[in-house]
């Protein structure tokens, strides 16, 4: 049987393991391909091994295909790196990249001499088709009619167009994800649930809405409850987090799966990220009752300005006393801001320091901003105002170590001052907690 490796590259920026990073985008991937060939994941982001770990595996498995995911912009420092390993040990066999970074770092990747193909957007279908047309004809034939979602090299510095493939309009038509095929699961790992995927709020320093086309899709509550069940029943898993991008994007259908989580008796801890303006007192009460006890918001900033100028909806008073309701049903709250934003001024980061001090989550992060590959903000920072003044968008840092960019408004010393200052307002929270 066909060998494949699938591989999370470690991160660059950190050397311990984060148990919170289960990758179910190559368990997913996995799951749809372990009918047609055997299986290997090496998770090295998680588990923060080293790239000559990862390679090391990887070459003990004897890979007949190679797929590595770049999720992140730093990924693709490692993944590179360890494509580059493989092939100069292993020179026939064909390595995929894939994920966001892959997606909107195409131009890029795809002319690295050591990467076969890029996989563009979900990958699910795509992969089955590219597996296929491998195991029937190999390489060359895939090389010479690529599927759909699929650009494979044909020499040095090029490489064929991508054909656009339909996104999946059913998304409980996808396996349940075989969490078997991930080492040391669930011992070393926070369980982890994808309910949907996309997210239609277009906010200018997301790539969320370009990567899935601006659409939402989602599993069905029951699918959602019956994984549930599956991680608590097979797996002992006590805690779990919805992975999606905005957990009660639809409301009702979020309330349903915390309704049918009640019904059932699962009594299972979960924390989730919402939009606040969706965020409602009765569907709170549920959720806790549900399980909740941890929720994620992604505040950004408190300044009125600036929410309009990034495309949020959420009111700072009401997100304010909608906080202070969910800690008293016992859900800690973690805010997180940004500071560095293009249409910030001193006074607006002023008003977002502030706010956060009298805001009262259980905990507080802040970040500085970076223009992500693949946003809007990343695709035209003239038309921002934002003016790149140190390492870029692909180089490799602690992402909250340098400022990337100076604004209009704000000097790049002038982000860094602010986003330290925050830093010990987030302290502070973490001391009195």
């Amino acid at each position: 049987m066909v060998r494949l490796v699938l591989i999370a590259p470690p991160s660059p920026l950190r050397d311990t393991p984060d148990p919170s990073g289960l990758p179910l985008g190559l368990v997913s991937l996995g799951t749809v391909l372990k009918p047609l060939c055997d299986v290997k994941i090496i998770d090295g982001y998680s588990l923060a091994t080293t790239v000559e770990q990862v390679c090391e595996s990887a070459l003990n498995h004897g890979p007949d295909l190679i797929g590595i995911s770049l999720p992140f912009s730093f990924s693709e420092t490692t993944g590179l790196e360890i494509a580059g390993i493989l092939k100069n040990k292993r020179p026939n066999v064909p390595i995929i990249l894939g994920g966001v970074q892959a997606t909107f770092g195409f131009n890029k990747v795809i002319l690295d001499p050591a990467v076969d193909a890029v996989v563009a957007g979900e990958a699910e279908r795509t992969a089955v088709d590219l597996m296929k047309i491998f195991l029937r004809s190999g390489w060359r034939a895939v090389q010479n009619d690529p599927p759909a979602g699929v650009s494979v090299t044909l020499g040095p510095g090029t490489a064929t167009e991508i054909e656009s493939r339909p996104l999946i309009d059913n998304l409980d038509s996808l396996p349940q994800p075989d969490y078997s095929l991930i080492p040391g699961f669930p011992n070393k790992y926070e369980a982890r649930v994808m309910t949907s995927r996309g997210c239609t709020f277009n906010c200018p320093y997301c790539v969320s809405c370009t990567f899935w086309r601006n659409r939402f899709r989602a599993h069905s509550p029951e699918r959602v409850v019956r994984e549930v069940r599956d991680l608590k029943d097979r797996w002992s898993v006590r805690r779990l987090s919805f992975a999606d991008d905005t957990f009660n994007l639809d409301p009702a259908r979020a309330r349903k799966i915390a309704v049918l989580l009640i019904e059932q008796g699962l009594n299972i801890k979960w924390g989730a990220s919402c939009r606040p303006e969706l965020l409602n007192r009765d569907d709170l009460r549920v959720y806790a009752k549900a399980g909740m006890n941890s929720l994620f918001l992604g505040l950004e900033s408190a300044s009125p300005d600036v929410l309009s100028a990034i495309n949020r909806k959420h009111d700072p008073d009401e997100t304010l006393r909608i906080v202070e309701f969910a800690e008293n049903l016992g859900i800690k709250v973690h805010s997180s801001f940004m500071i560095g934003l293009p249409t910030e001024r001193a006074a607006d980061v002023e008003t977002t320091l502030a706010y956060a001090q009298k805001l009262p989550a259980s905990s507080l992060g802040f970040h500085i901003f970076h223009p992500l590959p693949g946003s809007d903000y990343a695709k035209r920072p003239k038309k921002y105002g934002i003016e790149f003044v140190e390492q870029g968008l692909d180089s490799v840092g602690d992402i909250d170590g340098y400022a990337p960019i100076r604004t209009e408004y704000l000097s790049q010393m002038e982000i860094l001052d602010y986003y330290y200052r925050a830093r010990g307002i987030a302290e502070s929270r973490r001391s009195a907690s």
